[in-house]
């Protein structure tokens, strides 16, 4: 498992809700997102997780990039959760 941590920047004209609807729609093998959430108006963040770093990449590239709105995405972290 892979958690992908994204900070999103949406077009001014962009309705951020919409796009949230978009991205939790998205139909992406092996990833799905956890949360995603509105800093504001141009801006969103959310944890995506997925089962390998490919599936990540794929997702990224692939599907959230073309969500409308979407300007830029900017990769904050991707983790490796560890158990115990």
């Amino acid at each position: 498992m892979i958690n992908v941590y994204l900070f999103i920047e949406l077009l001014g004209a962009a309705d951020p809700t919409v796009a949230m609807d978009q991205m939790n729609a998205l139909k992406m093998e092996e990833c799905q997102f956890a949360n995603v959430v509105k800093l504001s108006d141009e801006k969103l963040v959310a944890q995506l997780d997925c089962e390998t770093s490919d599936a990540a990449e794929k997702a990224v590239f692939r599907h959230i990039s073309k969500v409308e709105g979407v300007v830029q995405t900017n990769l904050v972290a991707v983790v490796r959760p560890r158990s115990g």
